[in-house]
């Protein structure tokens, strides 16, 4: 599109400081989006992503699931059990953003407790497989990325814009998996034997001290004690400013401290960060490669024209920049589908917020849903990381999954579209 641009369309400006040669302005605009991008965006993904790798290296995440699901294992009535699981799972993913890690934690812990009280396995697959089947708060990459093109504070972006909306799903999404997982199980039959093989041993996290569950949650204490939301609370001499990564680094830093003085094993415990600087080189594969890709794309687009040129056909009536809206989302979620992963939204997100401009609809009426979009429909994919994981070690198709949930998430889709239009 930057070729286009140089050749067809010689009196627009490739770049803000031109060389004097348009074909070095494309490669010159291409490092400034990639300087700017890696510096900001791709910055706080791969550090999100680091840290959710250390919890989990030192056991801290295993420790946080253990203490959360011990109180569900006094509820008797099986469907109000899956139906609070999922709830559960949802409110862990604040902390444990990677679908598919929180899914294998909670098979190893949460799956022989749903067993025992009887509880079907395709029950408990499609619970644990829709856990993380929306996306949301400070750790979601969609949720780090709308707030930085909106230039909205990241935290105040997650109470203000998706706890109103997410607390409704998580409800709605519970309630439906008690009916419809007794539906199918009724339909079906219930015919599930404790059979030896389904007794799976918990991994037991009990040589890890129980303070070790707060460090997942320690990043969201710090951003919500420094938010703009406490500030009146505290003097002005302690009302400091603290940023998603600085707060992380300071978390991890906090983690590393402990695990040493626990272990008493330096090389032990120096031994665990190494899979932090792994998992941040791999999100920079899978997710900040596509965000840089899809920026220099829109950069490209927005020079040739496209969307003022796009926008000058559509009317500027209200019903119509609704219609936008649940085009987009559409376009999203049945990318997800097709993908299996919600990094979509990703790549669409830059241009569908200049599509936003263009039509005179709010940033976040569009990007928001969008996003949960990208999150359903990964759910809805039987080549998701996440429902592949949880069939192959339950023994259940990707498809019974996906027929399991395809009530629950559809009326979740509906009413996050709702919601959003309404709300946002």
């Amino acid at each position: 599109m930057l070729i286009i641009t140089a050749l067809f369309f010689p009196d627009v400006a490739i770049t803000k400081a031109t060389s004097g040669s348009k074909f070095l302005d494309i490669f010159i605009e291409i490092k400034t989006l990639f300087s700017d991008s890696i510096a900001k965006l791709g910055l706080i993904i791969m550090v999100i992503a680091g840290f959710s790798r250390y919890m989990n290296d030192i056991g801290a995440s295993q420790k946080l699931v253990e203490i959360c699901i011990t109180p569900l294992k006094r509820i008797n009535a099986k469907y109000v059990l899956l139906g609070t699981c999922y709830i559960l799972m949802q409110i862990l993913a604040l902390f444990i953003s990677s679908p598919s890690g929180l899914a294998l934690l909670m098979l190893t812990t949460l799956y022989p407790v749903l067993r025992s009280i009887g509880c079907s396995k395709a029950a408990v697959a499609s619970v644990i497989a829709s856990g993380i089947c929306i996306d949301y708060g400070p750790s979601a990459s969609g949720s780090v990325l709308i707030s930085e093109i909106t230039g909205y504070d990241l935290f105040s972006f997650f109470l203000d814009k998706q706890i109103p909306i997410v607390v409704i799903l998580f409800v709605v999404i519970g309630v439906s998996h008690m009916v419809m997982q007794a539906y199918w199980d009724k339909k079906e039959g219930d015919h599930h034997k404790q059979q030896q093989e389904d007794q799976q041993a918990m991994t037991s996290a009990s040589h890890i001290p129980g303070y070790y569950a707060l460090l997942p949650v320690v990043p969201m204490i710090i951003l919500f004690t420094f938010s703009s939301l406490m500030e009146e609370y505290f003097p002005a001499s302690l009302r400091f400013k603290v940023d998603v990564v600085s707060a992380i680094i300071l978390s991890f830093f906090i983690a590393f401290i402990l695990d040493s003085l626990r272990t008493f094993d330096l090389k032990k415990s120096t031994d665990k960060v190494l899979g932090l600087f792994d998992q941040m080189g791999q999100s920079f594969i899978t997710v900040v490669s596509i965000l840089l890709c899809a920026q220099v794309l829109v950069a490209g687009i927005i020079k040739i024209g496209f969307i003022d040129t796009l926008f000058s056909f559509i009317p500027s009536e209200e019903h119509y920049a609704v219609l936008m809206v649940v085009l987009f989302s559409l376009l999203i979620f049945f990318g997800s589908v097709i993908m299996g992963t919600a990094t979509v939204f990703n790549a669409f997100a830059p241009l569908s917020a200049e599509v936003a401009h263009g039509a005179g609809i709010s940033v976040f009426k569009m990007l928001v849903p969008l996003h949960f979009s990208a999150s359903l429909g990964r759910s809805f994919s039987p080549i998701s990381g996440v429902i592949l994981a949880v069939s192959g070690f339950i023994g259940v198709t990707p498809f019974e999954i996906i027929k399991r949930n395809s009530v629950q998430l559809a009326l979740a889709y509906v009413l996050m579209m709702v919601l959003s239009i309404s709300l946002l």
